[in-house]
């Protein structure tokens, strides 16, 4: 229980990171979420991600502009660049191909 609870947190907190532009959080949250076992794949999908997917939002509705967009996928990428050695060793089924990760 207490992982799931430290694992909701870590992905807000990667989430929050994204919709920020919170770079030295991103990173940190990376390593935070490696420590405490959680997939990298977690993190990539359910936290940084969907940060990408409010800013979306927001964008469609036009109240940010692309810059936001811009500046929310170089913080995620922050992120990224952490978890990127550990996918390929996860347990989930994945495969890396340059910037793009596939889960099979």
């Amino acid at each position: 229980m207490q992982l799931e609870t430290e694992a909701t947190n870590l992905l807000a907190k990667a989430k929050r990171a994204v919709i920020e532009h919170d770079d030295i959080t991103a990173e940190q949250v990376s390593y935070e979420a490696l420590d405490a076992g959680v997939s990298p794949l977690e993190i990539i999908e359910l936290g940084f991600i969907e940060g990408m997917k409010v800013l979306g939002d927001l964008f469609e509705h036009g109240d940010i502009d692309l810059q936001e967009i811009f500046a929310a996928s170089l913080t995620m990428n922050i992120g990224i660049d952490v978890l990127r050695p550990h996918i390929m060793t996860s347990p989930d089924n994945t495969s890396a191909f340059g910037d793009l990760v596939l889960g099979i």
